[in-house]
């Protein structure tokens, strides 16, 4: 092959990958953080969208059972009005049709983050009253129980940016752990950093 034609074939071939690479469409990265009005209630409303997600095995029930705890971060704007919460579910793959609650009365859940111990306290208020018409966190099975715990910024700030984060369960004097399955806290960053920018 003479130089010319060797010229030609690689000036075809770049052509050819700079025609391909504008044609293929631009992967967006994965939504990080979801901020929108609620179109019931007009409130503002910021959420990270990759939550933290823990479990505990329950192998002693079924094979493959876990109980699992979901929690993301929630800004709920009113006006100006900001609270703070950790919007999530409570949910299992255990049957429940017996009809035994998966949270009772007396139960207690706390989030260890590099050991410091932060009670999840529950609002006891549905999320309708705070202005929010519609559930912020994607349900995660049908029957799992939504949760709505007070928080403030430090605290979110404090967990994102913990080495160590795990849930206790403690019931009836007896503390069970739910080590962090799917972590989230690169979520919680980006929602703490898109708080920042919008102010």
């Amino acid at each position: 092959m003479t130089l010319r034609r060797r010229f030609c074939a690689a000036l075809a071939a770049l052509f050819a990958v700079a025609l391909s690479a504008r044609a293929a469409p631009l992967i967006e990265p994965a939504e990080k953080v979801r901020e929108y009005v609620d179109e019931i209630t007009a409130v503002h409303i910021t959420v990270a969208a990759d939550p933290l997600v823990f479990a505990r095995e329950r192998s002693d029930l079924a094979a493959n059972a876990r109980d699992y705890v979901t929690l993301a971060p929630l800004e709920i704007n009113r006006t100006g009005k900001r609270s703070y919460y950790w919007s999530g579910y409570l949910w299992t793959t255990i049957d429940r049709r017996d009809g035994d609650p998966l949270l009772k009365r007396g139960d207690q859940l706390v989030l260890i983050a590099d050991g410091r111990p932060i009670p999840l306290v529950s609002d006891d208020k549905p999320l309708r009253e705070h202005g929010v018409g519609q559930t912020p966190v994607r349900v995660p099975v049908r029957s799992a129980l939504p949760v709505l715990f007070a928080a403030d910024l430090e605290v979110i700030d404090y967990v994102a940016h913990a080495t160590e984060v795990h849930v206790e369960w403690i019931r009836e004097g007896t503390s069970e752990p739910l080590p962090l399955w799917k972590d989230g806290r690169t979520g919680l960053r980006a929602f703490l950093e898109r708080l920042q920018a919008g102010r």
